[in-house]
């Protein structure tokens, strides 16, 4: 009776049957995420998980996705130094490789197009930044490409998400984060 209740509010408001993503739970340093079943969860190493939403594009870094960054990645950010709000994250001590096209480099530190705080689960707060990065050639040429680096920084938690894809689910997803 409640799965017909649902599908027919969902045909009522939306003119759509009702769909329902399957999640798994990904659990980070005491934080739970109910991630889609078809995003794949990388291993852990000394930066974090690198969590794949989406396709591998043949000129990109890496597949679509995001980045769960513990102390050690919090610490050693940008030319070894601990990540700085103000600031773009890049873990490492060299150019960065441009997200989208692996051909070009970062152009940081880019601009600041969005900051504040963003709520991931009940009773905990990000640092949040959103961050508009150009992409040049390696003789600082200018390319036309570029990308958003959004960051929720949980500096209590020692967690910083990562996200140079903006994708569109994630937000919604760390709201509803739960903690051990």
């Amino acid at each position: 009776m409640l799965t017909t209740l649902v599908v027919t509010a969902s045909l009522l408001f939306t003119g759509a049957p009702a769909q329902s993503v399957a999640t798994k739970p990904l659990t980070f340093r005491g934080m739970t995420l109910q991630i889609p079943k078809t995003w794949k969860v990388g291993k852990e190493d000394m930066w974090g998980i690198h969590v794949k939403t989406g396709r591998c594009d043949r000129l990109a870094v890496e597949c679509r996705g995001f980045y769960l960054v513990g102390p050690e990645g919090i610490s050693l950010a940008r030319h070894g130094n601990p990540y700085d709000p103000e600031e773009p994250y890049h873990p490492g001590n060299g150019l960065a490789a441009c997200a989208p096209d692996k051909r070009y480099v970062a152009d940081f530190p880019g601009k600041l197009v969005a900051r504040g705080l963003r709520p991931v689960g009940a009773g905990h707060k990000a640092t949040y930044r959103v961050w508009h990065v150009g992409c040049a050639t390696q003789s600082a040429k200018q390319t036309g490409v570029s990308y958003q680096e959004r960051i929720w920084h949980l500096p209590k938690s020692k967690i910083l998400i990562f996200d140079q894809w903006s994708d569109s689910r994630l937000g919604t997803i760390l709201k509803r984060a739960t903690w051990s």
